[in-house]
């Protein structure tokens, strides 16, 4: 008969081949030639296929785990008991030469006493190099013990050290970072060079952060270049703008210089920072590739896929918008809506919660309707996939809009055909199901697979930079600070023209703030030189403040720098309530602030 087993010729499956021919030793030649032979032959290939996906998988693992730096530690281990016992013998080395100096000594004190002129020089020339071999000795044995002694220090990798406080400062500076954002109005913020070096550096520190976890060694070199950036970025953007100090430079990077030298020169950082990025694909395979729904790599990606179809989901508002504008679709836009046009990278969570749904409920059945219908009747699997996307997205927007959008301010659909209480739509509800399909059919799979090629080790550091990056946006644009009015909250919708004045007012003393803090620093520049006319240029300084405190108050209506923003915050409340109570312009135009 035919041999249909089609089994691999592989060493270490002896022992799988000989299960497998225990399992069928029973069966006589007479059986191999029945009609049945060929179902017992499928069941041995079945059988050995999941054995060999099985030694696949071990072998995997075990060369995991010789990538994950315990060869390297117990390099260093081993390394650190050898210095031991080479500084043991040294010292016994040394011992002993003390005794034959001794014992040099001795004699040539006897050659003295006999009176032989001769056999006493011979003596004491014995005894002079027995007393130096000695000391040369014990250098090396001292120097011996130093080696053992900083190799013991540094044989236990998972004391960190001095890393530690650096592992915490950089968590401090990151926690510090994301609460002063909240309390900083996305009004205010300022995108210029500056801001996106401090957003960089907190993503560079929240990576470094992860590596220390987890011991890579790539984290050494990696510092190394955050601390040069921490160096040589604000060189450069002093140098740029003219106000280049080399005294302000030094004192604002003593940490980073610090931090510099540290990494390249400690011996703990070699030590204790030995594993190595694992560069392994995992399970992935390219024809039979399944979605997996345990563990952290698929917590991981959801959150992955929360933050960043926030941010699409921005645009593809601003998409829609556009076709509003054209007049493709029906439906009313706000220009003046701050977080839509303005602030691009403004979240949408309504969004990023939708792909998560996605991926925990629509796609997982979509693939039972798939199984459910084969054949002729495929195509109601697709069907039926649209309209629970549609569905779902819908009872999404409609759950949220009751929540957020109760007062139909951040959207309006009651112009709309076929519209539920202004928040949900029919036209919305069909372009949810497109969109959802395409994710659900295409997009989300894709995406599955890419992240499944990309070696774990590598995608937690990528997760690293989208989780802190994520956390930046959020801080900035969802957490209003106290007191602070957002110009698309429904009362200020109602007075455009005063969030218009106030934004631009809130600008203005910003620079003028900016300008204040260079003067305070021109004038110490002028006053730590030497050569120059203190007393003229200070003159000039005073002339150049007194200008600048003139804008602030004949231009602006404020008094100090220190009180500025909360003087503009109630001028702005005094101007909205009189708007409201039905003043005239004439008596607005009257206002401090005009």
């Amino acid at each position: 008969m035919e041999e249909t087993s089609k089994t691999p010729e592989v060493p270490e499956m002896s022992e799988a081949l000989e299960d497998s021919s225990v399992s069928g030793a029973t069966e006589t030649p007479e059986a191999l030639d029945s009609p049945d032979a060929p179902e017992f032959d499928a069941a041995v290939d079945d059988e050995l296929e999941v054995r060999l996906k099985a030694l696949e998988k071990a072998e995997k693992a075990v060369d995991s785990a010789y990538s994950t730096g315990r060869a390297e530690r117990a390099k260093i281990t081993q390394s650190a008991q050898l210095d031991a016992a080479e500084a043991v013998a040294m010292a016994g080395i040394a011992m002993e030469s003390d005794a034959k100096a001794d014992e040099a000594m001795r004699i040539s004190v006897i050659a003295e006493k006999s009176g032989d002129r001769e056999k006493t020089k011979i003596a004491r020339k014995k005894a002079r190099e027995a007393r130096k071999k000695a000391k040369a000795d014990h250098a090396a044995a001292t120097k011996s013990a130093k080696s053992a002694y900083e190799a013991i220090k540094f044989s236990a990798p998972n004391k960190m050290g001095f890393m530690r406080v650096v592992q915490i400062v950089f968590a401090g500076h990151i926690a510090v970072y994301l609460v002063w954002l909240m309390l900083t109005s996305r009004d205010h913020m300022s995108y210029d060079v500056t801001s996106m070096m401090d957003w960089v550096m907190v993503i560079l520190e929240g990576v470094a952060f992860w590596m220390f976890i987890n011991r890579y060694k790539v984290a050494r070199p990696f510092v190394i270049a955050i601390a040069a950036i921490g160096i040589v970025a604000p060189a450069l953007v002093d140098i740029t703008m003219g106000r280049f100090n080399l005294f302000a430079l030094i004192s604002s990077s003593l940490f980073y210089i610090f931090l510099l030298f540290y990494f390249i020169f400690s011996k703990r950082v070699k030590a204790t920072l030995v594993n190595d990025i694992s560069r392994g694909k995992g399970d992935f395979d390219k024809e039979e590739f399944v979605v997996n729904r345990r563990g952290w790599p698929f917590v991981r990606n959801l959150i992955i896929y929360f933050i960043v179809f926030s941010i699409l989901g921005h645009w593809m508002e601003m998409g829609m918008c556009q076709f509003i504008i054209m007049g493709v679709v029906q439906g009313e836009y706000d220009p003046s809506n701050t977080m839509l046009w303005r602030d691009w990278l403004y979240p949408f969570p309504m969004e990023g919660a939708a792909v998560v749904v996605i991926a925990l409920v629509l796609y997982p059945f979509f693939l039972w309707l798939k199984k459910k219908f084969t054949g002729k009747k495929w195509i109601l699997a697709y069907i039926i996939s649209f309209f629970a996307g549609a569905l779902l997205c819908t009872v999404i927007e409609f759950s949220m809009g009751l929540i957020v959008n109760a007062d139909l301010q951040l959207w309006d659909y009651r112009d709309n055909f076929c519209n539920i209480m202004g928040q949900v739509c029919l036209q919305n509800t069909m372009a949810f199901g497109v969109v959802a399909a395409i994710i659900t059919w295409w997009v989300y799979p894709l995406m599955e697979r890419m992240i499944a090629r990309v070696p774990q080790d590598i995608m937690n550091i990528v997760f690293v930079v989208i989780a802190v990056f994520g956390a930046i946006i959020w801080s900035l644009y969802l957490i209003n600070p106290p007191g602070v009015d957002d110009a698309n909250l429904p009362q200020n919708k109602e007075h455009p023209e005063l969030v218009q004045k106030e934004s631009e007012t809130r600008s203005v003393a910003t620079s003028l703030a900016r300008i204040s803090e260079d003067i305070d620093e021109l004038e110490q520049v002028i006053n730590a030189s030497e050569r120059l006319d203190k007393e003229a240029l200070n003159a000039d300084v005073a002339t150049l403040r007194k200008d600048v405190q003139k804008i602030l108050t004949d231009g602006l209506g404020l008094q100090e720098f220190p009180d500025a923003y909360q003087q503009l915050l109630s001028r702005i409340a005094e101007m909205g309530a009189s708007a409201a109570s039905g003043k005239t312009g004439s008596t607005a135009a009257a206002s401090p602030t005009t």
